[in-house]
């Protein structure tokens, strides 16, 4: 599996991993330009911590929360229908096995969102912070607290762009198109948007908005985590069946 895994991660390093993470990073931006403009006409100076307050707003606002099951798929979550037209399923075989291709295109796919969504956050946090941590006042408690919030907003979005990453991937299996691979996540995320806010509202766990917000969960950020984590094992099983009978018939 070691193999499969280095194998994807050279495909991911390339240009459609970079395009995603840029893409991602000016969504950010667009959010945040509102709140940044408004930042420049306070006098005076902004409480410590302001440019991690408004990097977490940014990460839970609308803009960001649909764009982010598009953004996370584009880099790897089509490459399995990639290698099945282009022939590098089968050859990989040859020199393998069908669990360790498809172990390895899950662990890929997953750290491919995860990347994808979390090196774009930590783009944004570095703007923002060159550009506001100057105008912050001096308050050393304040600043631990917030980046330790930081850290569980960063592990948060890592493992949710993994999980949509892998839907993707997953949705991809069914009809042989990279194409709904990009599709089927948003579709999905509007679906339990619209599930929730009409007929669900006291089920949040089917809020992908919920899914970024620690307060909100049992245990905080690890009951977060540990539920996008069994969603993602559901779907790469369903990954796992789905290919496996596809590549048994190469």
């Amino acid at each position: 599996m070691k193999g499969a895994v280095d194998s994807g991660l050279i495909e991911l390093f390339g240009p459609y991993f970079y395009t995603s993470i840029i893409l991602f990073f000016l969504i950010m931006m667009i959010s945040m330009a509102e709140l940044l403009l408004s930042t420049f006409v306070i006098i005076g100076q902004l409480p410590k911590g302001f440019h991690i307050e408004l990097i977490t707003n940014v990460v839970n606002s609308d803009i960001v929360i649909s764009f982010l099951p598009i953004v996370s798929t584009i880099p790897f979550a089509g490459r399995y229908v990639d290698d099945i037209k282009n022939n590098f399923a089968r050859l990989f075989l040859v020199r393998s096995s069908f669990r360790a291709y498809i172990g390895g295109r899950i662990i890929v796919s997953f750290l491919a969102g995860g990347l994808t969504t979390l090196s774009s956050l930590l783009i944004a946090w570095g703007t923002s912070a060159l550009v506001i941590m100057p105008l912050e006042q001096k308050n050393d408690t304040i600043i631990i607290t917030s980046l330790f919030r930081l850290i569980r907003i960063c592990f948060l979005l890592f493992v949710k762009g993994g999980f949509w990453s892998v839907v993707g991937m997953a949705m991809s299996t069914l009809m042989e198109s990279k194409y709904i691979s990009y599709a089927t996540p948003f579709v999905f995320y509007y679906l339990l948007v619209i599930l929730y806010e009409r007929y669900f509202s006291n089920l949040f766990i089917i809020y992908p908005k919920m899914w970024i917000d620690p307060s909100a969960w049992p245990f905080g950020c690890w009951g977060a985590a540990i539920f996008l984590l069994e969603m993602t094992l559901i779907f790469a099983f369903l990954f796992a069946y789905r290919a496996r009978r596809r590549l048994q018939q190469l």
